[in-house]
């Protein structure tokens, strides 16, 4: 069975894009400039997360812009039609460099005026998105398609507003938007349910240690940390990553994670971990052993669980003892 690691995307994957205001004694007409970046957090069992853009569009009052794409050589050899055939004007992103609280610019900066948009970045069937994993357990990696049922990925409103610097990350939680079919080279689809919309300047990242002795113990035994909004909770009480397949309702029982990662060690070593572009807040961290299985709801034993607080723009050290 393949699953991916519960962790989550700081965009797309976590997609990041950038706002950058004016001087703050320009008036509310002037322009501000407009970028968007790509950043992501690691998957279990691929080995590339590819995603190729072929249009992102902003709408303001009626009236709608397009954020040019940067050019890349990769496009040429990552996203292919049905005929195998390069697609030339998009844009291939292979998730898995950008993982974290790092990110990868996608597009060119524009001059906008301030007010309320909404973004949307299409990614149409055969737009040459894959992954590579072991899919038939035969030990090699094999190419499957990633498809967006929509065709699009829409976000939520947000604002620019003149003066300062105007930063927001889309976050995308693969855990939450990948849905794996149960047919063996079916595509997989990337649904918009497990995305949220930070902003830049109200949220920071979380990192820490695990102790060799607190990692979990056998050959394929995998450390995770999950976190969860807000502070004295009670661990019986933590939900695990259990979505509906098809609308991305949550299924599970208790308090709904906001995002979890696996947690990176070397043989004889303490482990480390992070969780990129998180809002402002307090939050609880839970260390866990279990398994949890994306087609079912299980309950979780956590080991031990601790509390952070987040402050913009800046890196909370979150260790367990």
């Amino acid at each position: 069975m393949i699953k991916f690691s519960k962790s989550a995307l700081a965009l797309v994957i976590s997609s990041s894009f950038f706002l950058i205001a004016c001087d703050d004694d320009s008036t509310d007409s002037d322009p501000v400039a407009f970028s968007l970046s790509v950043s992501d957090a690691p998957v279990d069992n691929a080995s590339k997360v590819v995603v190729c853009f072929s249009e992102i569009t902003l709408k303001n009052e009626g009236k709608e812009f397009i954020l040019p794409i940067l050019p890349s050589d990769a496009g040429v050899d990552e996203c292919l039609d049905q005929d195998d055939l390069p697609i030339t004007e998009n844009l291939a992103i292979n998730l898995l460099d950008a993982q974290g609280s790092d990110s990868i610019e996608i597009s060119e900066t524009i001059d906008v005026e301030p007010g309320e948009y909404q973004m949307r970045v299409a990614v149409p069937d055969f737009s040459g998105s894959y992954v590579m994993t072991d899919e038939d357990g035969d030990g090699t990696d094999e190419k499957v398609l990633v498809e967006v049922p929509s065709q699009e990925l829409k976000f939520s409103k947000f604002t620019v507003t003149q003066g300062g610097d105007a930063n927001f990350t889309l976050e995308f939680d693969l855990r939450k938007s990948m849905n794996i079919p149960n047919k063996e080279g079916a595509a997989w689809h990337l649904k918009p349910n497990g995305v949220r919309l930070i902003d830049n300047n109200q949220a920071g990242h979380i990192a820490g240690i695990v102790p060799e002795a607190s990692l979990c113990e056998g050959e394929d035994a995998a450390t995770f940390v999950y976190l969860y909004e807000g502070i004295e909770l009670d661990p019986k009480n933590l939900g695990d990553m259990y979505y509906h397949a098809e609308s991305g309702d949550y299924l599970g029982e208790g308090e709904e994670p906001v995002a979890s990662t696996e947690v990176i060690a070397e043989v004889q070593s303490d482990g480390s971990y992070e969780i990129g572009f998180v809002a402002i807040g307090e939050y609880s961290l839970a260390l866990t052993c279990s398994t949890d299985l994306p087609e079912s709801s299980e309950v979780l034993v956590f080991e031990q669980v601790i509390e952070t607080t987040v402050v913009e723009k800046q890196t909370a050290q979150a260790d367990f003892l």
